[in-house]
């Protein structure tokens, strides 16, 4: 039997149920280093497919990690905003979904 690639969340409690909700099994709490932390964790990981982000844990993440995030075609992380709002760094996004699947998603 093949492995699958799963989906994992992390983000805000709001986010995580509302994943937990639409079937996502693995969805994590966690804010700022504990975000960091299970974000590095979770890009080692190959079973790991999709990471799920909050948008202001992506902005809040260590340069050095941004920069590895981005070299990643795999896991592909997926930025999506918090009860405030999207952030202001959504083309960033945008740069990363292209380059990790080689065409633009999000028009």
């Amino acid at each position: 039997m093949e492995a699958k690639d799963s989906i994992v969340v992390v983000a805000d409690s709001p986010t995580c149920t509302g994943f937990r909700l639409a079937g996502v099994q693995k969805a994590f709490f966690g804010l700022g280093k504990e975000a960091e932390t299970k974000i590095n964790e979770l890009i080692a990981l190959p079973d790991v497919g999709i990471i799920v982000v909050n948008e202001n844990i992506i902005d809040s993440l260590d340069w050095r990690l941004k920069k590895k995030i981005e070299r990643l075609a795999k896991p592909v992380i997926i930025a999506v905003p918090d009860k405030g709002g999207p952030s202001e760094q959504v083309d960033s996004l945008k740069s990363m979904i292209k380059r990790a699947l080689g065409f633009e998603l999000l028009k």
